[in-house]
């Protein structure tokens, strides 16, 4: 039979534009009607033909077809219940008024009038009337078909109460009562069940429960992935714009609404700054929408960007290493800025507390800082630094964003996730994967990334501050940029960066301004003593007019000499640890790193060096250091066995 086309309910595309789905809808439902009007004429002339000679047969026929009629005319009734009022009481109609033509043109026949007059009449209306049921049940009328299925299929599963249905868009919606003793997680545990009854793909429904209500929910089904067409990135959300004047938009939610996150916090609106986890297997996207995130950062007025990168940070695009503020791109580099983190969290608090700030506003004087931690596993892993600044960062303007591929406790500190308000879940490998990404409710409601896997790049859940919560459940999808040049020029165009194949430019002026550190006393003493000095006015013992000679008995240093040749490895390590235990004997029980410069002038290795080894020295049986917080260590002596 031929098929024709008719188009689904739509939803605005990520730029804007309408997106529209089509499925491919059958005739032959329509023509059930005609066909069956034209059948009935012809076994009603046959009938007629055949009782009509006896009066006695055509009676008893006559009150057979009564009892057939009625019986037919109940079943109707009946089998239409779930289909909606109108479909009910229209085909119980057109029963009833089919029984009964066919009851007087068989005695009567059905080519004379009145009954061929009634015949030409009814059977054109008839077809019309169901045909307007049905194209408008395929419009998404409330009382037709597909929500009778849904009504059906949810009172299957567990006994449910149904509320009139709702078409919104591509998705129909519906309240649910249980029976007593029975709960929305219940219902949302048969969700396979009702899929399969409607079927639909799994992650098609969702079970929302009532906040109010143990025994209340809503049933959502979205039959078209609304989220098939892929999503190209339109560029920078509010590039020269402040963070704090837009959200950085990531992609589309499946009702069209637009995925964006606030990163800086509003106390006027309630809203609170955030940290933010992206979690998802290899080749589900992650970097992608990381990406446009960096990119989108960069095109702002008041952002300083820090990109760490333990593994592979020489395969990050070009533009992201030159235009980032700062890039830390091994291990040893990542570890010391997070170690430094707390000093510079200090510092901003203390320049936000003196003007009366609790936390980072527009215009405060202060960058916003995003640091980009990807493939943050090997960096966060069993760091008690990284726990600790995710406590602090926040109210101080500093924004952290996680990418791992599984957020489980043995890759990501269970109370650092805890500090982490916002959580994007792309497609996972197994459900205990999504289980450390998502929050049990949301995925109680419906969410199943593990189904994705990463098949279906860009697909994600989205737990974000300032969204509903019963939206947290919804599949949303992230933009993908066309190429990285396109990316590399967007960047180029708002932060000075070469696009590629173009030549350098210029250095960078339009930087935000760099952390501004109040004064220590000496620090302040020294500026007093340098206003009270006047170039013009040369102390009196001194002859401007003479050239400056040198003393005869000055040394002079030989400049290529003066770094010590680096130890080896092992005798470093001697001497460092004799060092400490010399602080100790000395009364110093704590120590910074920053106050190890005697460590780098003996050994002749860098400060990375010894942040490396003071770290290594406290674990073990024997373990000389205990880190406390705020980046210090305590020296403790192991006891004699």
């Amino acid at each position: 039979m031929a098929k024709t086309t008719t188009r689904m309910p739509r939803n605005a595309g990520y730029d804007g534009v309408a997106t529209v789905h089509t499925v491919r809808i059958p005739l032959w439902p329509y023509l059930v009607t005609p066909a069956s009007a034209v059948g009935l004429w012809a076994a009603t002339a046959g009938a007629h033909a055949y009782w009509a000679d006896s009066p006695a047969v055509a009676g008893a026929a006559a009150a057979g077809l009564t009892l057939a009629g009625t019986a037919l005319t109940g079943l109707t009734w009946r089998a239409a219940a779930a289909r909606g009022i109108v479909r009910q009481a229209t085909a119980t109609l057109s029963c009833i008024a089919g029984s009964a033509w066919t009851i007087g043109a068989m005695l009567a026949a059905p080519w004379e009038r009145p009954w061929l007059d009634m015949w030409l009449i009814g059977a054109p209306v008839a077809s019309i009337a169901m045909a307007v049921v049905r194209v408008m049940r395929s419009g998404g009328d409330g009382d037709q078909a597909d929500n009778g299925g849904l009504k059906e299929a949810v009172k299957s599963l567990r006994g449910a109460r149904f509320g009139r249905p709702r078409i919104d868009g591509a998705r129909a919606t519906a309240p649910v009562v249980l029976e007593a003793g029975t709960t929305a997680a219940d219902l949302a545990s048969d969700r396979g069940a009702l899929a399969s009854a409607l079927d639909v793909r799994t992650t098609a429904v969702r079970i929302i429960p009532d906040p109010d209500s143990a025994q209340r929910a809503t049933v959502s089904v979205v039959p078209v992935d609304q989220l098939a067409d892929t999503l190209h990135w339109p560029g920078p959300s509010a590039p020269g714009q402040s963070i704090a004047d837009a959200p950085v938009r990531l992609g589309v939610m499946e009702d069209g609404e637009p995925l964006e996150i606030w990163l800086p916090g509003d106390h006027s609106k309630g809203r609170n700054s955030v940290h933010l986890s992206v979690v998802g297997m290899s080749g589900a996207g992650k970097t992608e929408l990381v990406l446009n995130l960096c990119a989108d950062v960069l095109t702002r007025s008041d952002v300083r960007l820090v990109v760490t990168d333990t593994r592979k940070g020489d395969q990050l695009p070009e533009w992201l290493r030159k235009s980032a503020h700062e890039a830390h791109l091994d291990g040893e580099a990542a570890e010391d800025y997070m170690e430094d983190l707390p000093r510079i969290i200090a510092e901003r608090a203390r320049y936000l507390g003196q003007r009366g700030l609790k936390q980072w506003v527009k215009g405060c004087g202060l960058p916003y800082v995003v640091v980009v931690n990807f493939e943050a596993a090997g960096l966060v892993a069993n760091n008690g630094t990284f726990v600790d600044v995710t406590e602090s960062a926040r109210s101080v303007g500093i924004c952290l964003l996680v990418e791992l591929q599984r957020a489980t406790h043995d890759r990501f500190p269970t109370s650092a996730r805890a500090n982490i308000s916002a959580r994007i879940c792309l497609g996972v490998a197994r459900p205990e994967d999504a289980e450390a990404a998502l929050s049990e409710s949301t995925l109680d409601a419906g969410a199943a990334p593990w189904e994705w896997k990463n098949m279906k790049p860009g697909y994600l859940y989205a737990e974000l501050p300032g969204v509903e919560q019963e939206r947290w459940s919804m599949p949303a999808r992230a933009a993908i940029a066309r190429s990285e040049d396109d990316r590399a020029a967007v960047v180029a165009q708002h932060r000075h960066i070469p696009a590629p194949g173009q030549p350098e430019a210029a250095p960078r002026r339009e930087d935000p301004p760099v952390t501004t550190t109040p004064l220590a006393d000496d620090d302040q003493e020294k500026r007093e003593l340098n206003k009270a000095l006047d170039l013009a006015d040369p102390p009196d013992d001194v002859d401007p007019a003479q050239p400056i000679t040198i003393p005869a008995d000055m040394p002079r240093l030989a400049l290529g000499q003066l770094r010590t040749p680096p130890m080896g490895t092992e005798e470093a390590r001697a001497w460092m640890r004799d060092y400490l235990l010399r602080l100790h004997d000395e009364g110093v029980d704590r120590i910074r790193p920053s106050e190890l410069g005697d460590v780098i002038e003996a050994t002749g290795l860098t400060a990375a060096w010894v942040g490396k080894e003071l770290r290594r020295l406290t674990s073990g049986p024997d373990a000389l250091l205990q880190k406390t917080d705020r980046g210090v260590y305590r020296i403790r002596v192991p006891e004699p066995a």
